[in-house]
């Protein structure tokens, strides 16, 4: 316990989080679906935040293009899977954190068993088929999870199935109808992106995450957050079921 509190004690000065809150972070499990660009500045901020239990699906490897923006990863890294070097980074940096991860893809038949392990999930991949497998599965296990997107200097953050007394759980479907899939999405590797756009944006992932675990805030689940990197500019957009 001294431990903790002489780790944690700016975080636990908070208010709006104080030991009970500091508790339920540590307690927390959450899951990302990918270990790229946006993944690797929430892994960061969670772990160093005091997350608990941490899971880590990916099956691709390092590649030399991955460095300019996905901080976890080195040269020496190259050719390793993202998911096992993630682990053992994290778990370095971070002993207390317990660290699981998945070295294979995020398809339907294997998502439910790994879903009902965790209490979020953060949406770091790069494909809306995946998101699609995300969404039904988070449906079936009654559970919230965080999106995001990126493309060249701009990018998109919601949190889609996150339910509360006085509001019904927005769902990415309603946003972005499965007849999204029919229209051609540019990815980094063919737009472009901005090396410190995903750090940007997966720290304001892990943020949604960490106020979701300790109950603090007000969660970004009936609006999508639009964020130009160029102008520096943020801006809502109000989404209903």
């Amino acid at each position: 316990m001294e431990d903790t509190f002489a780790k944690y004690q700016r975080q636990i000065s908070l208010q709006e989080i104080g030991l009970v809150g500091m508790k339920k972070i540590q307690n927390a499990r959450v899951l990302l679906v990918g270990a790229g660009g946006l993944a690797c500045s929430s892994l960061l901020y969670l772990a160093a935040c005091g997350v608990g239990n941490i899971g880590i699906i990916d099956f691709d490897t390092i590649e030399i293009s991955n460095l300019h923006r996905q901080v976890l990863y080195g040269h020496t890294d190259i050719g390793k899977l993202k998911a096992l070097v993630a682990k053992e980074k994290l778990e370095v940096l971070h002993p207390n954190c317990k660290v699981k991860a998945y070295a294979t893809q995020l398809i339907s038949d294997n998502a439910y068993d790994i879903f009902q392990s965790y209490d979020i999930i953060i949406d770091a991949c790069d494909n809306i088929e995946t998101r699609y497998v995300i969404e039904e599965t988070c449906l079936k296990c009654n559970i919230p999870w965080v999106f995001a997107a990126i493309n060249k200097f701009e990018a998109q953050l919601s949190v889609f199935n996150f339910h509360t007394p006085t509001q019904a759980a927005v769902q990415y479907s309603d946003v972005f109808p499965k007849t999204t899939l029919a229209e051609p999405v540019l990815n980094c590797a063919e737009a472009g992106v901005l090396g410190i756009l995903p750090g940007i944006v997966g720290s304001l992932q892990a943020n949604e995450a960490l106020k979701i675990m300790a109950g603090f805030g007000t969660v970004l689940s009936n609006s999508i957050l639009y964020y130009n990197a160029l102008h520096n500019t943020f801006y809502p957009i109000q989404i209903k079921p």
